[in-house]
């Protein structure tokens, strides 16, 4: 059994070049993303986290409070050589569990459209219309605590 574990960062951490190199990775590389679009005003207040195999650091993702109720998850990115490992799927149990345990009620994402199954199988649920950011479509999803 694949073990996941994740470490919580914040933009100023020396360990945040990790969360850059997979961005530029994932999103700029394989995606076709503008190295513009990678990071934005939000990546200095929300928090990250880095996620581990016990030996690698495999991934990444940044989760946003909307309000005192509602957080989201943003800029998910597992590397390619540790997808399909389950890495993904248990961090997203993981988070559910840390927010919860802060008093949220509700996790929402705005999912690329073709891997809302992921998202699906995590438990969430489509919200609204197929729209465009980064010229990718995307769908809102979201799960209740």
């Amino acid at each position: 059994m694949v073990k996941t574990h994740l470490l919580k960062l914040d933009f100023n951490d020396k360990d945040f070049l990790h969360i850059r190199d997979i961005r530029k990775t994932v999103f700029h590389a394989e995606l076709g993303i503008s190295e513009s679009e990678l990071f934005d005003k939000y990546d200095e207040s929300c928090n990250h986290f880095l996620i581990f195999d016990g030996k690698n650091i495999v991934g990444s993702v940044r989760v946003i409070s909307i309000d005192e109720k509602i957080t989201k998850i943003e800029r998910m990115a597992i590397l390619k050589n540790f997808r399909t490992k389950n890495h993904g799927e248990t961090c997203i149990s993981q988070l559910k569990e840390y927010y919860s345990t802060r008093g949220f009620s509700k996790i929402i994402l705005d999912s690329i459209y073709s891997v809302k199954g992921f998202y699906q199988k995590c438990g969430f649920i489509e919200e609204g219309m197929i729209f465009q950011r980064v010229g990718i479509d995307h769908i809102r999803m979201s799960f209740t605590l």
